[in-house]
């Protein structure tokens, strides 16, 4: 890799241009798609690194196939770019009510993706009350704690898979959902909403049935 860098910075020298600011450039770039995972040419301060992802990006995909990670991207229009792992870790770290809500907002990415409410730039808006409300509808759970709720969706920002507008309120707040979240939750992963449900109104049911013979 080390070879491939002063490659691009003695080529770039040769050409009369800064070798030494493109090196620090190409070492911010890798460092700001890796802290991030998506990467959005529209976001204050990440076109710079987008740019330099796209100039060179068979060297930023030899630099993290090293690592395990392939470089993804969307439509030419959304302009952004992502890492995703080549081979699934054996576990995910994430809570439980991290991970239902992350898969409702997949499901309502996909469902609204097919009534063509989406954006120019591959986002589907959607009021936080709607979200939550799907939430309860779909997973028969109630829904977080509004703190919890943001705690999570912070997370998820940081990682571009969405944008939170408050509207000056906690509990009223608006929500972009963007193309980087079906990259990360496949329509296959939706599956395990469902099954989720499934098997939480079985034992549910069973619980009901036990507690009716006690009585």
């Amino acid at each position: 890799m080390l070879k491939d860098l002063e490659k691009i910075v003695d080529e770039c020298d040769s050409a009369g241009g800064n070798g030494e600011q493109l090196e620090i450039g190409l070492r911010q770039a890798a460092q700001n798609l890796w802290r991030a995972q998506f990467l959005y040419s529209k976001d204050f301060g990440s076109k710079g690194s987008y740019e330099l992802i796209i100039q060179h990006r068979a060297y930023f995909e030899n630099l993290f196939a090293a690592f395990g990670y392939r470089i993804v991207g969307g439509r030419p229009d959304d302009k952004y770019l992502g890492l995703l792992a080549t081979d699934l870790p054996p576990r995910q770290t994430m809570k439980l009510d991290e991970s239902l809500l992350l898969l409702v907002l997949r499901l309502y990415y996909e469902e609204a993706f097919k009534k063509y409410e989406i954006t120019d730039d591959g986002e589907i808006e959607a009021d936080g009350e709607t979200i939550l409300q799907v939430y309860e509808d779909r997973t028969h759970r109630t829904r977080p704690p509004v703190t919890r709720v943001h705690d999570i969706l912070t997370g998820f920002r940081q990682r571009g898979l969405v944008r939170v507008e408050d509207q000056g309120d906690s509990r009223n707040f608006k929500l972009y959902l963007r193309p980087a979240l079906p990259m990360v939750v496949g329509e296959d992963t939706l599956q395990s909403l469902d099954e989720f449900v499934a098997k939480s109104a079985g034992q549910n049911g069973a619980a009901d049935d036990e507690q009716a013979g006690a009585e």
